[in-house]
């Protein structure tokens, strides 16, 4: 699945995070105070929604305190297979890693500035 989340002000662009089914309903998991996500529903969305946001959300507190203001446009899930391309500007891809070294999702990051 991926959480896409554009990004508006001095800098403009997108942020798509992507992470495979099972850890989505891990991390759901253990947003929802360990109530069991066998399934990504509704409420499990949410969630990894939520993550996006507060993961996007202390991004734009961290420009902040450097003078770059931005703003960050709700996020939209995307299931399933498929490919996404943007000829915006050049991407770079993150991986997101655990403390034991495991990645759990990864960042790709868009962005044009000014």
């Amino acid at each position: 699945m991926v959480i896409l989340i554009g990004v508006t002000g001095e800098m403009r662009g997108q942020v798509v995070l992507s992470i495979d089914k099972k850890k989505a309903c891990e991390i759901a998991s253990r947003m929802m105070m360990g109530m069991p996500v066998p399934e990504l529903d509704d409420m499990a969305i949410s969630a990894i929604s939520e993550l996006g946001n507060m993961i996007m959300g202390n991004a734009a507190t961290v420009f902040s305190v450097r003078n770059i203001g931005i703003d960050i446009t709700p996020p939209t899930v995307g299931r399933g297979t498929g490919k996404i391309d943007t000829m915006y500007t050049k991407n770079i891809a993150i991986p997101l890693l655990t403390d034991d070294s495991e990645v759990f999702m990864e960042m790709n990051i868009a962005m044009k500035i000014g």
